[in-house]
C-alpha cells in the first residue's frame, strides 16, 4: 500500500529550515528598516533647516543682529506658513515634529548664520 503525503520527520526538517531562514532574515530586515528610519530622519532635518532658512530669507527683521546671537522659531510657525509640509513627522517615533522641535538661526561672522534644529523646551 502506497500513502501519500509526508511524514512527521519530513515536515518537522522543513519547519526546522524555515526556523533557521527566518532566525537569520529577520534581523537583517529590522537592521534595514532602522537604517531607512534613520536616513529619513536625517532628510527630514535637513528639510526643516532649509524650512527655517526660507523663513528666516522672507523675515529679516527676526534675524539675529550680533555675533552670537539667536532666534527660534517654532515648526508650527513654518508649517502654517508653507515653509514645512503639514504632516512631517518623525519617522522614529512616528510623532508630529511641531511640539518638540525649533529652529534657531544664530550670527556666527559679519555675515554668515547657522541654522539648527532643536528641542523645544
Amino acid at each position: 500500500m502506497k500513502s501519500r503525503g509526508f511524514t512527521l520527520a519530513e515536515l518537522l526538517g522543513v519547519i526546522a529550515i524555515l526556523g533557521v531562514i527566518a532566525l537569520i532574515t529577520v534581523p537583517a530586515i529590522n537592521r534595514s528598516l532602522d537604517s531607512g528610519r534613520e536616513d529619513l530622519y536625517k532628510t527630514q532635518i535637513e528639510q526643516i533647516k532649509k524650512g527655517g532658512e526660507d523663513y528666516y530669507t522672507q523675515h529679516l527683521d527676526e534675524m539675529p543682529v550680533g555675533v552670537g546671537d539667536k532666534a527660534c522659531q517654532t515648526i508650527e510657525v513654518l508649517k502654517s506658513g508653507g515653509y514645512l509640509p503639514m504632516d512631517i513627522k518623525n519617522p522614529k517615533t512616528d510623532e508630529d515634529f511641531s511640539q518638540l522641535t525649533k529652529v534657531c538661526v544664530e550670527k556666527i561672522g559679519e555675515t554668515e548664520y547657522s541654522y539648527s534644529v532643536e528641542e523645544a523646551e
